[in-house]
């Protein structure tokens, strides 16, 4: 029996088979139209490098939920094809948002049994599954202060030995939003679970707007915001002091214009010489605040609805919870003798966590907000922060309990497409 693990996220699907791998085969979890008219599925449109400008993306995943099997479908069918995928023989751990609507759920039930056919079945929130990764130490230089933490990737050195907490607070800030999870002894302290409606779409969106109104109208460029975005953006340490001096974080993004360059660049000494090409033929935009303001919107969500169209008194003069008020919240609601132990055990999962001094800044306003005898570390990932739930699935695949929590085809068809939502809807864990 063969186990295939998916973490079907909203921007990217991750799958393969445990044992198997090192690392997930990753497809792009979206259809995409080009204005020729043509569609492609999953990663097809990266060769389409003439029609990045106009693409329009069509994802299964709104608001967090898998909404469109119509979309999702044809992304699994690639997925699978290309990893020979035989479904008969195949146990499958698969990945859920949180709270997801129980007849989505139940969807999704029976499209794995009664359309792909798998021979079993196991199906947890993403964050459980990062739950199952064996952590590396992570300490600061005195044991203690997670301010001067090293955020060095230590798992590679041999001397370092793994370690496993009974208490974790997940932070998984992905696409669509970011996940506030505490786990307490490998189980979802669902009382504790908070959703944070910003990620990287909001980020995304954010810097159309600025770039739209500031230099060129770029509100159909999708691909190339997103170049923007990961190779410029970052999180700004001290934001009123980043902002007035926000000259020395200039810098020059070269547009594409599909003869040197079909995505844009950074330009800089290096680049200019490699490119070979005048200055007066390129047309360029000078970033400054547009590299770090967008992502300001995590601890400063008012930024959002300021810049938008809204002219609505309630929605402008409205306070909203920030993301550092979203981890205090959920902190509170758990037990009081486990909240010490999750501020000391964080891990931060996820695609957007990945842009520059994410965790840095993450790190400096929990050390604010929480009591001053309380440790704040954030741990070191074993793996890219893309890709921990699949290894987190892979780990759980060689674990002896997950027969008897899986659920068999044949069980299904007795008891029902119901059977599947009362053994792994979020009301049972």
């Amino acid at each position: 029996m063969k186990n295939l693990v998916v973490d079907n996220g909203s921007y990217t699907v991750k799958c393969g088979f445990s044992g198997d791998q090192k690392s997930p085969q990753i497809t792009a979890n979206t259809v995409v139209r080009t204005r020729d008219g043509a569609i492609h599925t999953g990663n097809a449109y990266l060769s389409q490098h003439s029609q990045y400008s106009g693409m329009l993306f069509k994802r299964p995943h709104e608001q967090g939920n898998l909404t469109s099997w119509e979309i999702e479908r044809p992304v699994w069918d690639i997925a699978f094809e290309e990893l020979r995928v035989d479904a008969k023989d195949t146990r499958l751990i698969l990945s859920e948002t949180p709270f997801q609507l129980p007849q989505l759920s139940i969807n999704t039930d029976q499209i794995v049994f009664e359309e792909y056919g798998f021979d079993s079945y196991y199906r947890a929130v993403p964050q459980a599954l990062v739950d199952w990764v064996e952590h590396d130490e992570a300490e600061g230089e005195n044991g203690v202060n997670s301010s001067e933490q090293k955020l060095t990737r230590k798992s590679t050195k041999k001397d370092v030995k793994p370690i496993k907490s009974n208490f974790s607070l997940i932070i998984d800030s992905g696409f669509n939003c970011t996940w506030i999870v505490p786990m307490l002894y490998n189980n979802v302290y669902w009382k504790g679970v908070r959703k944070f409606p910003l990620g990287g779409r909001a980020i995304n969106g954010l810097l159309r707007e600025l770039i739209s109104f500031r230099h060129y109208d770029v509100s159909d460029e999708a691909v190339l915001i997103n170049t923007i975005k990961e190779s410029t953006c970052f999180m700004a340490q001290d934001y009123k002091k980043t902002l007035s001096n926000r000259s020395s974080h200039d810098c020059v993004f070269v547009l594409p214009d599909f003869k040197t360059t079909t995505t844009g660049y950074i330009r800089d000494d290096s680049t200019k010489r490699s490119k070979n090409s005048d200055d007066s033929e390129q047309q360029v935009l000078h970033l400054s605040d547009e590299r770090f303001t967008p992502s300001e919107a995590f601890y400063h969500p008012e930024i959002i609805f300021n810049s938008s169209t809204s002219n609505s008194s309630k929605i402008h003069s409205s306070t909203f919870k920030n993301l550092t008020d979203l981890i205090v919240e959920s902190l509170m609601t758990c037990p009081v003798a486990t909240r010490p132990m999750l501020s000391a055990n964080i891990s931060i999962v996820g695609g957007t966590s990945k842009m520059k001094n994410f965790k840095e800044r993450l790190s400096h306003e929990l050390t604010s907000e929480l009591p001053m005898d309380w440790t704040v570390r954030i741990r070191e990932n074993r793996y890219d922060s893309i890709d921990m739930a699949w290894h987190g699935g892979v780990s759980l695949s060689e674990d002896d309990r997950l027969n008897d929590v899986c659920i068999s085809k044949k069980e299904y068809f007795e008891h029902g497409p119901n059977w599947c939502q009362r053994q792994f809807g979020f009301k049972n864990q």
